[in-house]
């Protein structure tokens, strides 16, 4: 009995671990919560796109409007508040689904090192229920995700970006 209860349970990780490790797409809203080192909290929501090409888009809904594009080394940062449009180059941003891939199981979730952090994967019910790590200046971030849709066909037009003629371009 012992022996089927250990093979259920490695079964099961084994299970998870696959679920993270066989992601190729994902679509999701979520809200991120950005803590500083004074306890004071900023939250931010919207929708998250990612395939396992590389590319991301990440749509902020509130308090702002702002749409990330990570695109072949470099983001695309829309802002219609501002009415501008940053291009940079980012040789080491993390790749959502690279971290999914690389996370190694541990107690409470998973953990996956990424540019100099680490980030605690949690997973509920089969599906990434949030993702917390500390960015480079000590804010705590805490990703939550729900209306969580993976393996999905994503069109390359969701990641095209349409900047108005009107926008200052900023590039760095």
């Amino acid at each position: 009995m012992k022996k089927i209860l250990l093979f259920l349970s490695l079964a099961m990780l084994m299970a998870q671990a696959n679920f993270l490790s066989n992601i190729k797409s994902i679509k999701s809203d979520f809200t991120q919560n950005i803590t500083n080192e004074e306890n004071k909290t900023i939250s931010y929501s919207g929708e998250f796109y990612a395939k396992d090409d590389g590319k991301a888009l990440w749509v902020y809904k509130k308090p702002i409007k702002k749409s990330l594009y990570f695109l072949n080394g470099k983001v695309v940062i829309i802002e219609p508040d501002l009415e501008q449009a940053i291009f940079s180059k980012v040789d080491n941003f993390p790749k959502v689904l690279n971290i999914l891939k690389t996370a190694k199981k541990v107690k409470d979730g998973y953990i996956a090192k990424c540019c100099d952090k680490d980030y605690k994967i949690y997973v509920k019910d089969d599906k990434i229920d949030k993702i917390t790590y500390t960015d480079k200046v000590g804010n705590r971030v805490v990703i939550k995700f729900f209306n969580q849709d993976t393996n999905l066909i994503l069109s390359d037009k969701i990641f095209q970006y349409n900047i108005p003629k009107d926008y200052d371009i900023l590039k760095n």
